[in-house]
């Protein structure tokens, strides 16, 4: 008897409630929904990718400028081809034109990046005095920036006033002077190597990246101008004055 007494005790100790151990738990207990139980830590699956709590902020919007940049130097290079292809293998008229308009407009797409890079970096202000503000601050900021892009902007211009108005000629004349290639090459050069040093000024600016500074690239640049001027004038007398000229 004082045996069973004492199994009876050890029972309730273990079991922790009265009763039958080996009877089964149901209900809510069952499930672990029962919050007088108490619950014991989840083991963590082995083999499952722990998620990170990633801070900070984004990238996404400076990739996309990045691809902004990419579209943009495709259709300057585009121009660049068509001018090549239209010259040797498919001739059409205003060649020329559509060609250094494709340049121009890629230049002028950069333009636009720059612009909506002051908009991003600036406070809007509050009222009408503040909105002036805040355009004249936008405007500096593109002024100060687009030197070379208008630089070449005004190149592509005259080309294109001249292309266009000699473009029956250029198109139809079998007797075009050789110097009129030579110099047309030049031309296509010297605006290509601005675009590239421009690319470079556009990713500066539009992805904080600044890469090693060459102290001859603005002297480089504003040669290349000079030679594409010399060049455009040269373009512009052959058309104009030396037609029948071989």
């Amino acid at each position: 008897m004082p045996n069973k007494k004492k199994v009876g005790k050890n029972r309730k100790m273990k079991g922790g409630a009265p009763g039958d151990l080996n009877e089964p738990i149901t209900g809510r207990a069952a499930t672990g929904l029962d919050k007088s139980l108490p619950q014991t830590e989840a083991i963590p699956v082995t083999g499952a990718t722990p998620t990170k709590n990633v801070t900070g902020g984004s990238s996404y919007q400076r990739y996309s400028d990045n691809i902004y940049i990419s579209v943009i130097m495709g259709i300057g290079i585009m121009g660049a081809v068509w001018l090549m292809i239209s010259r040797t293998l498919i001739r059409h008229k205003y060649s020329e034109v559509v060609s250094y308009s494709l340049m121009g407009v890629a230049v002028i797409l950069s333009l636009f990046l720059i612009i909506f890079k002051g908009v991003r970096r600036i406070k809007p202000q509050a009222g009408i005095v503040g909105a002036i503000k805040d355009i004249l601050h936008v405007a500096k900021y593109l002024t100060v920036r687009s030197v070379p892009a208008l630089l070449i902007l005004t190149q592509i211009g005259v080309l294109c006033g001249i292309f266009y108005s000699n473009a029956d000629y250029i198109f139809s004349s079998p007797n075009i002077p050789y110097m009129f290639g030579v110099f047309n090459v030049i031309t296509l050069v010297m605006i290509l190597a601005q675009c590239w040093v421009w690319k470079d000024k556009v990713k500066e600016i539009m992805l904080n990246v600044t890469g090693p500074q060459n102290p001859m690239i603005l002297p480089g640049f504003i040669l290349a101008a000079i030679i594409s001027g010399v060049a455009i004038s040269q373009l512009y007398i052959i058309l104009e004055f030396l037609r029948t000229d071989c």
